[in-house]
């Protein structure tokens, strides 16, 4: 099944394997009843050694840690609770010898205020009602929890505050976990009651066939929704906060895919998307099988839409889609943290993972790396191309830009300034010793362009420059050709006499090598050089609502 498929049915997944486990530890008709038989009961009071619920973890480059309660059953030891809170931890034979967690609950001095802290003579502070005067919780018979015969002992001093309960699978997986509050947390808050959680569900997973975790969500110790009673088969993806797993046939990880639960569409949109009211998206994580050497298994970032598919990708694997590869990818700046870049003009579905992006060249690209000149170079792939259309090369502006034919030859090159000169210098002083270029071109600033275009032999043109014109004289500003002494110097201005005069008496042109002008401007230069020449057209975000 594609990593899309699984995606789409995780969280519809029922959970009939989860019915039958802790039966007798939790009953799920009332959760607040305390087991007596088929259980064991440990005793903890300091707050660090709690057991809490550890959500999957991923370390180093895709090992996955399913979830698991905290701290491990061999290392529970023995306690009793404290002056002002504790927790009771319940033990159920685990089918293989051992035993699990099935239950925790909280029980809390019905004198001593919790969590706050000890004075100095290591005594805890009392409780006090909403008036801030000294009560105690009243104490309540409780059936649910007296009819444990160690329990019944602790009622006229502690009462029990939270119960969470674990479930698992059939395979011993832990795959649920609910929280119940008692009503006597809001016995001293009678004019300001807490909103209580009622079987509030808290956490699901699901696990394959082969005992691999696929899908999972919550486990951060509060409610996933605010409905009493909800269960795990009928949580939609975008509803509440998702995780799913994929696998490689030999077992290891190859994708981790997050979906965030989904704003209201009244709340601003953190991620940038303008989303669907049926849409979503979602953030993902791919890596290579455990076949590939460790030392090249590197991860790879991806965004997503459930409609639009994966928006783009990065990663520091700069092995990655090496069909796509082009002579200057050997230049790479010489960076530890150096990245891989693609962008996508079009929808790419989330199958191109499951092959670990091999397939990539099927669909339209835009792929992005760094230069060791500095610039980053940015390619333009048709679908089912391995040869760009167009290249660019860029810092903050773009400095160079070539076109490709279908066959994946030079059709034409574009500079503006001068950095992309440290790659591919200009050979212009010899245009002009040929007569073909008659003024002297501006190759640094605005309107510093010059365009050269290729025939089918790959012979070389230039056809295209940019100058500086002196209004007042009518000639150009600067002397050609430019590498002879100039033989009249003109007069020398300082920086800011010759910046107003330039803003005052020079003007832009640019046209024909010989010195006819075709268009005049700064404004209407750039816009001839997008209309005529498809200069800095291409953009990488194609659609702007994304």
């Amino acid at each position: 099944m594609s990593i899309a498929r699984r995606l789409a049915t995780a969280a519809l997944l029922t959970s009939v394997l989860s019915a039958q486990a802790a039966a007798n530890c939790s009953d799920r008709a009332d959760l607040l009843v305390s087991p007596v038989a088929g259980v064991s009961m440990v005793f903890r009071g300091d707050t660090p050694g709690r057991v809490w619920l550890q959500g999957p973890q991923i370390y180093g480059e895709g090992d996955l840690r399913v979830p698991a309660l905290r701290p491990a059953v061999v290392d529970l030891k023995e306690g009793k609770l404290g002056f002002t809170d504790g927790q009771v931890v319940y033990l159920e034979p685990d089918g293989k010898g051992g035993k699990r967690v099935c239950r925790t609950e909280r029980w809390e001095s019905r004198v001593y205020q919790p969590l706050s802290y000890a004075h100095r003579d290591d005594t805890p502070d009392l409780r006090r009602d909403r008036d801030n005067k000294v009560r105690a919780v009243p104490y309540r018979r409780w059936a649910g929890q007296e009819r444990n015969p160690i329990l019944a002992k602790l009622t006229p001093y502690y009462y029990m505050a939270r119960v969470d309960a674990y479930f698992y699978d059939q395979g011993g997986h832990l795959v649920e976990a609910r929280v119940q509050e008692t009503e006597d947390v809001n016995a001293l808050r009678q004019r300001y009651p807490k909103e209580l959680m009622i079987d509030r569900l808290t956490f699901c997973a699901r696990y394959n066939a082969q005992g691999q975790l696929i899908w999972t969500t919550g486990g951060m110790f509060e409610s996933l929704v605010n409905v009493p009673g909800a269960q795990c088969a009928g949580l939609q993806t975008g509803e509440v906060e998702t995780t799913s797993y994929s696998y490689h046939a030999d077992g290891s990880l190859l994708a981790r895919l997050f979906v965030p639960k989904k704003r209201d569409a009244a709340e601003p949109r953190g991620e940038g998307l303008a989303l669907d009211a049926d849409e979503w998206w979602g953030q993902g994580t791919a890596w290579p099988s455990a076949s590939v050497p460790q030392r090249e298994r590197l991860s790879v970032y991806f965004g997503f839409t459930n409609k639009a598919g994966i928006l783009g990708l990065y990663t520091e694997n700069m092995g990655l889609a090496a069909y796509d590869a082009q002579p200057p990818y050997k230049e790479l700046l010489r960076d530890p943290n150096r990245k891989l870049r693609y962008d996508f003009p079009q929808p790419v579905p989330l199958s191109v993972v499951d092959d670990h992006f091999a397939t990539l060249d099927k669909y339209p690209r835009v792929r992005r790396y760094p230069h060791q000149s500095g610039l980053n170079v940015i390619e333009f792939f048709d679908g089912n191309s391995r040869t760009p259309r167009l290249r660019q090369w860029r810092s903050v502006e773009l400095s160079r830009q070539e076109t490709y034919n279908a066959e994946g030859k030079r059709v034409q090159v574009i500079y503006s300034g001068g950095r992309a000169l440290k790659v591919y210098p200009e050979d212009l002083q010899r245009y002009a010793e040929s007569g073909v270029l008659k003024v002297t071109p501006t190759r640094s600033g605005y309107a510093s362009y010059r365009v050269y275009t290729y025939d089918a032999s790959g012979k070389e043109s230039l056809t295209f420059v940019c100058w500086q014109h002196d209004v007042p004289s009518n000639r150009p500003l600067h002397r050609f050709p430019w590498w002879t002494p100039d033989s009249a110097p003109t007069p020398t201005r300082g920086r800011e006499a010759a910046l107003i005069y330039g803003m005052k008496n020079v003007a832009n042109r640019c046209g024909r090598p010989d010195g006819t002008m075709l268009i005049q401007g700064m404004g209407p230069i750039n816009t001839y050089m997008a209309t005529q020449f498809g200069y800095d057209v291409e953009q990488l975000v194609y659609d702007k609502g994304r």
